[in-house]
């Protein structure tokens, strides 16, 4: 009699537990073995999806023609097995399964979603007992309602006059003017021209254009009130060029200080080496070591702006320009001042 090795019996044993695996994964599996099948309600059987309906009990339980979902599967504008799908402006009746799973665009039509997720799920049932998958879209936010074209100008309104009670409007001060600090103001951002017409209008309301004393602290108190009442405009002040031996004088004729703290900072494309005095030594010498600088804090040299400005984008420290730029003239109120009439 042959004898079996036990290396062939532990194979063949390893065989039939693979075979038996197998079996009962395709009883159990929610995929059939072919694509166009389905599995049946409440049997171990997969049926063809054409076969759902068609008058036979082809799943051995009957859950391939029950009434409801036969109601729903069945329809009058196409064959059995068949719905009607609108798309891309044409109709045409194609079978359930792929009306179900076109996109880009998807059917319009008649048939009920509930066929769809049966079938995307695999297993026939009862439609009263399929629950559409849908997903629940995020809440969104109540658009902004726009203000009327009418609220929009009294909020304009409003802070137009909360700007010019900060700029040109004080019980302490004479009329366009305002106080800031111990001085008397006029921030007259409402109106824009050169310099020489804005000198012209501080002299005709009683003052002239602002100058800086040598006291840092009145220039420390306007830059705080542009920044606190959020002011953009430029404004000429009374600083300007003379000539080559005289150089930057107030209108007062007093020499204009130049660099800090009053002058900003600005990016030149041509870098420059700065020189250091010694007094003692009586002589000069480039700062460390002769690096070449591209920030400069000093009118441009040879001038090309002969009047002084605040500008909104060098943060209202002075910067010179072409005198005939429009901007608006900042003017101060010399020495005592009466009080504007109540």
């Amino acid at each position: 009699m042959r004898q079996t090795s036990p290396t062939m019996a532990a194979l063949s044993v390893l065989r039939i537990t693979l075979l038996l695996t197998v079996y009962c994964l395709s009883s159990v599996s929610g995929t059939c073995p072919e694509s166009d099948q389905i599995h049946c309600g409440t049997s171990d059987r997969c049926t063809r999806i054409r076969y759902i309906c068609d008058g036979d009990n082809d799943c051995g339980d009957n859950t391939d023609e029950d009434s409801t979902l036969c109601e729903a599967w069945r329809n009058t504008d196409c064959e059995r097995n068949q719905a009607k799908c609108t798309r891309s402006g044409r109709s045409d009746c194609v079978t359930i399964s792929h009306y179900c799973t076109l996109t880009s665009p998807p059917c319009e039509g008649t048939v009920d979603q509930r066929l769809c997720q049966m079938l995307a799920n695999g297993k026939i049932r009862p439609l009263r007992e399929i629950q559409l998958h849908t997903t629940t879209p995020a809440p969104t936010e109540p658009a902004p309602t726009e203000p009327s074209i009418h609220v929009r100008e009294e909020n304009f309104a409003g802070q137009f006059l909360m700007k010019l009670n900060n700029t040109i409007r004080h019980p302490d001060c004479p009329w366009l003017y305002t106080k800031v600090g111990d001085q008397c103001l006029s921030i007259f951002f409402v109106g824009n021209m050169s310099w020489m017409e804005a000198r012209t209008f501080c002299q005709t309301i009683g003052g002239d254009l602002f100058t800086i004393t040598e006291d840092f602290k009145a220039f420390a108190v306007l830059l705080q009130h542009f920044m606190t009442h959020q002011m953009t405009a430029d404004f000429w002040i009374g600083g300007r060029y003379i000539n080559t031996t005289v150089g930057w004088t107030w209108i007062n004729d007093a020499p204009l200080p130049l660099g800090s703290p009053y002058w900003a900072v600005r990016h030149e494309e041509r870098c420059t080496t700065r020189r250091i005095n010694y007094s003692i030594l009586n002589t000069t010498a480039e700062a460390n070591d002769g690096v070449c600088y591209n920030y400069v804090q000093a009118p441009k040299d040879p001038p090309v702006g002969h009047c002084s400005s605040l500008d909104y984008k060098y943060y209202y420290y002075i910067a010179d320009d072409n005198c005939f730029i429009k901007k608006s003239p900042l003017c101060v109120l010399p020495g005592e001042h009466p009080k504007q009439a109540q």
